[in-house]
């Protein structure tokens, strides 16, 4: 069910004892209008073992002001919240709340979060991860309906493919794919699917590439201080940028540097094509006596037939050199996911490879 509050109910409001989720949110709220000064956080994990991190009320606020400024929220704004608030992108909505004195309502995180949510709801703006939307977004004219009636949506923790992405520029609302991550507070950055093809940075908030060609960014987010990502960029202007893909994960495969997002997005191209239905993927490496690294693909989806699986690989030469296209693909029944819905690809390859 919806759980409804707003800062000033929301002192007055006793713990479910239901809903670890909602006592979460509550005590949450209650230390911020206390003006509680420093918040825990962990990482996602998707990449390694979560991280502790420690934040600043300011750095809290400092997030929020410039997305609320960007998207141009009031305090007439029902936000709709069906993340996890433990988590930087959840505790953000609840914030971002906290300072329109607006009105939140909050449902507990889950893969169908429109369960509860009526076909004429008043909701304005929500977050979703990808997954979210991709179950809601299946074959359901009603999910269409609930959504369009949003003002704002954001959507972030991964990355988009192409299948969902297409489905998401053709509703009537605006939807924003987010760039951030914790050490930020959530994004610095909005791409709005449909209409841009580059990120567009929030307001100040300062960036620059290493030797590596990877970003690094400072603003009131990072308490002025440079954070470091494994994020390869490319700056379009001091505005704008794209990312090509994470250098911690770029494969080299007989000496040729592979880029994981680019061949992912090759292959749910191909698949949309082939109208093969697979749920989710991702490539990898794994280790070979010839080439140090094998690509391979990983993908969530009963085993497609032999004939099938040679007609993807030879789709897939219109949009990727030979070097690109995997040498084995793997099938699994379901992917594991992280606390914040990413797809946990250490434990399906070790899974894989055990």
């Amino acid at each position: 069910m919806l759980f409804s509050f707003n800062s000033t109910s929301v002192a007055k409001l006793e713990a479910d004892t239901s809903s670890a989720h909602v006592n979460f949110a509550i005590d949450f709220c209650k230390d911020w209008l206390n003006g509680k000064q420093h918040f825990t956080f962990h990482t996602s994990g998707s990449t390694g073992t979560p991280k502790k991190i420690e934040l600043t009320r300011a750095q809290l606020e400092a997030s929020a002001k410039a997305t609320i400024r960007t998207l141009q929220l009031t305090s007439n704004e029902n936000i709709f919240i069906c993340l996890n608030t433990q988590l930087i992108a959840g505790a953000m909505m609840l914030v971002r709340g906290m300072l329109l004195n607006c009105e939140l309502f909050l449902i507990e995180p889950s893969s169908d979060p429109f369960q509860f949510l009526a076909l004429d709801h008043k909701m304005t703006f929500a977050s979703f991860v990808p997954m979210q939307l991709g179950n809601l977004l299946k074959d359901d004219e009603k999910t269409v309906i609930k959504l369009n009636r949003f003002k704002n949506i954001l959507v972030g923790g991964t990355s988009i493919n192409s299948l969902l992405e297409k489905k998401l520029t053709q509703l009537s609302t605006n939807i924003f794919h987010t760039y951030g991550m914790t050490e930020t507070v959530s994004h610095i950055a909005l791409k709005k699917l449909g209409k841009e093809s580059d990120y567009s940075l929030l307001p100040e908030i300062e960036l620059k590439k290493d030797v590596r060609n990877c970003l690094c960014i400072k603003g009131a987010v990072t308490n002025h201080q440079w954070v470091q990502t494994n994020d390869l960029v490319n700056f379009t202007d001091a505005n704008h940028f794209t990312i090509l893909g994470r250098a911690d994960e770029v494969i080299n495969s007989g000496g040729v540097k592979i880029f994981p997002s680019k061949v992912e997005t090759a292959i749910h191209q191909v698949l949309s094509v082939l109208s093969i239905d697979i749920k989710d993927l991702f490539v990898a490496s794994s280790k070979d006596d010839v080439l140090g690294e094998k690509l391979i693909a990983v993908l969530c989806g009963n085993k497609i037939s032999a004939d099938k699986e040679l007609l993807l690989k030879k789709k897939l030469t219109q949009f990727l050199s030979p070097y690109e296209i995997p040498k084995t693909f793997y099938y699994q029944a379901y992917f594991e996911k992280t606390a914040s819905g990413k797809i946990d690809k250490i434990q399906i390859l070790k899974s894989l490879f055990k």
